[in-house]
Order: C-alpha cells, then sequence, then structure tokens
C-alpha cells in the first residue's frame, strides 16, 4: 500500500509538471492607449479609478481587453468606435509601450501568444519589430504582403516568476502599434514549500518501499 500511495503522488507530480496549460493572469499594469479613428484605450479595464478611458493613464490592479479571452479576427478599422484593440501611438508620446502581467503567485511560463494587428502601414499601423519578454528580445519579421492580425507564439520561455514584463518595439516609421489580446501557457503554480516537503516524504517512502521489496525478493 505505503508503494502505490507514494508512486501516485510522483506520478501525480511528473504529470502535472508535464502538461502545459492555459495560465490565468491575475492583473496587468500598464499606459492607457490611445485614441484616433476609432477608441484604443483599455476602457473595459476592471480598475481604472476614472482613468480608462484617458489617453496615457496610468492602469494597474485590474484586467481589460488584453486578457477577456476576445482574440480580434478583424483589423483596428473594422470594429468601429468600441474596437478590442488597445493601441499606442508615438505621436501622442507613447513609444514602445511595456505591460506587466502579474499571476497569483510564482508560475512557470513556457509560452505567450500575443495577437497583434498588420495592415501593412494604413493608418500608420504595422507590425511591433520586436518584443521583449521578462529582458529577453524577440524579432518578428517584417510582413508587406499579409495584412491581417496575426497570433504571434513565443515558446521555450522557461520563465519561473509572479510577474512578466513585455515591452513592444513600434516598427520604425510606423506610429501605431495595435495589440488585441495577450496568453499564457505553462506548468501552472510551483508548489509551496509544505507542498513540496509532503512530495518528498512521499519520494521517501517510495525510496523505503522499494528497498523492503527488492529485500523481499532476495529471501
Amino acid at each position: 500500500m505505503k508503494f502505490g500511495v507514494a508512486a501516485g503522488l510522483a506520478l501525480a507530480f511528473a504529470a502535472g509538471a508535464a502538461i502545459a496549460a492555459p495560465v490565468a493572469v491575475s492583473s496587468y499594469s500598464m499606459n492607457n492607449g490611445a485614441h484616433g479613428s476609432f477608441n484604443y484605450r483599455d476602457f473595459t479595464y476592471s480598475n481604472c479609478a476614472g482613468v480608462c478611458d484617458v489617453t496615457n493613464a496610468a492602469l494597474s490592479g485590474g484586467i481589460g481587453k488584453l486578457t477577456d479571452g476576445v482574440s480580434p479576427a478583424l483589423s483596428w478599422y473594422q470594429y468601429g468606435e468600441n474596437t478590442p484593440w488597445v493601441g499606442w501611438d508615438v505621436a501622442q508620446g507613447q513609444t514602445n509601450p511595456s505591460v506587466s502581467f502579474s499571476f497569483a503567485g510564482v508560475t512557470a511560463i513556457d509560452s505567450v501568444t500575443i495577437w497583434v494587428d498588420n495592415s501593412i502601414g494604413a493608418g500608420g499601423v504595422y507590425l511591433p519589430s520586436s518584443v521583449t519578454i521578462n529582458g529577453v528580445n524577440h524579432l518578428i519579421a517584417a510582413d508587406n504582403v499579409n495584412p491581417l492580425p496575426r497570433a504571434l507564439i513565443f515558446s521555450g520561455l522557461g520563465i519561473l516568476d509572479d510577474n512578466v514584463d513585455i515591452t513592444f518595439f513600434q516598427t520604425s516609421g510606423y506610429p501605431w502599434l495595435m495589440v488585441g489580446e495577450v496568453s499564457f501557457d505553462g506548468g501552472g503554480a510551483v508548489p509551496e514549500p509544505t507542498t513540496w516537503a509532503l512530495m518528498l516524504m512521499g519520494f521517501g517512502g517510495l525510496g523505503v518501499a522499494l528497498r523492503s521489496r527488492r529485500k523481499l525478493v532476495a529471501a
């Protein structure tokens, strides 16, 4: 019985660590988007303190357009005033915006998916030239052929933290940057010290059970 329980604990832990799953964002902070032809501010933000619809206002402690599970299927100009895109504009003092995403605790993050728009310069909107994730820069190939929204997937990140900072670098000569959704996948929350202790006890029990079993076989 001891062997079965310990082995079960070990297998459950190994399986949980190996399977990547969506990671929920508890909050994110950033400077609000801007208003151009339409409203690219994060007006659905849950903790705006009256500045959800103010260009460049500091937002923190809430969630909004970037984590609502809606990946825009249409470009920025196809939704009208209440667009799901968050957009930043160099001309309004919003160069290379940064967003800081927080989780409930220390979390294993393997990949980040970011929805961006590309109208190949129409309206001043173009793909970002690169994205920095927790200080590591990832270049993005230019696309002058496909004027469509798309998902940028950055995998193999190996991040273990309660926070991920993402900075978007605007392509030179194009003032607008549009982000529609950001999602994270990974191994989930890292066990607390007490949980680690219980698992180590389980592994210890497994070792004792295996040694006892070998003795019985030898006898």
